[in-house]
């Protein structure tokens, strides 16, 4: 599912360049939201910061009310079908979405100079490490015919996201490279759960 950098609109910005310059101006100024220390939307915050050189707040809210707005918060990154945007809370900076199964997206951070920013939320179906690799072979391939299909794919698409169609051994390659990639995201921001 891709995500989008949300930009509360109280902010005298109207693009990522401008963002990226106004915290740049005011260092230490700009506070990013999220759901909790250590979820999603706080390590692409993170990964924004040290991919555009800015420094900023991070200001956990807690999971509860769901993917929640605050008026104090300047910019969070969530997922597209935030609640905010669609609520007129905060508008969308940019749009990011995910290069993935060999496909590139396109992405406005790119754009705007942030290059190789990646930071979408994913699913997948794991089974018994034990399984008999013919049957884990039916599973992944029954699985991909499904992801494929124009009901499920519509379904995804209401939501914002794209099924991908990951095969077994890459999506292992591409869980391991995620492990690797927000590693050094939590290591470099001295994220500690409390």
């Amino acid at each position: 599912m891709p995500n989008v950098l949300l930009v509360n609109p109280a902010l005298p910005v109207s693009s990522v360049q401008e963002l990226i310059k106004y915290a740049k101006d005011k260092p230490g100024t700009l506070s990013f939201g999220s759901t909790g220390i250590g979820g999603a939307n706080h390590l692409a915050g993170e990964l924004f910061k040290f991919s555009t050189g800015i420094e900023a707040l991070h200001t956990p809210q807690g999971a509860a009310p769901r993917d929640c707005w605050r008026s104090t918060d300047d910019v969070r990154l969530a997922a597209w079908r935030d609640p905010a945007v669609r609520a007129g809370a905060a508008r969308p900076g940019c749009h990011h979405t995910e290069a993935r199964a060999g496909r590139t997206g396109h992405s406005h951070l790119d754009e705007a100079g942030v290059k190789g920013f990646e930071a979408t939320a994913w699913f997948g179906l794991y089974a018994p490490g034990k399984m008999a690799p013919a049957l884990a072979a039916r599973l992944n391939a029954d699985v991909l015919d499904v992801l494929k299909s124009a009901k499920i794919r519509g379904q995804f698409a209401e939501q914002g996201a794209d099924p991908g169609a990951l095969p077994q051994p890459e999506f292992t390659r591409f869980v391991d490279a995620e492990i690797i990639k927000w590693g050094k995201v939590i290591t470099a921001a001295n994220v500690k759960l409390d």
